[in-house]
């Protein structure tokens, strides 16, 4: 089981984010004290927000395209 993890200090909007690889779920820690996890994510989006400019620009660019595990 490989999981990574960021966190996103300068963020108004996301605290952090994890990634497991075997599962590929994507879970993305919101300052509002919530979380989301997301399901079937490819890790290059994970990647992406780690070295995006602004994360929360990222995550909302991309998020209609992410399955939100129920």
């Amino acid at each position: 089981m490989t999981i990574y993890n960021a966190e996103f200090p300068n963020s108004s909007m996301i605290a952090s984010a994890s990634y497991d690889s075997d599962t590929e779920e994507l879970t993305v820690y919101f300052r509002n004290s919530r979380d989301y996890v997301y399901i079937d994510v490819d890790k290059s989006i994970f990647d992406a927000m780690q070295s995006s400019g602004s994360v929360g620009k990222y995550f909302n660019s991309v998020k209609s395209q992410l399955k939100q595990k129920s």
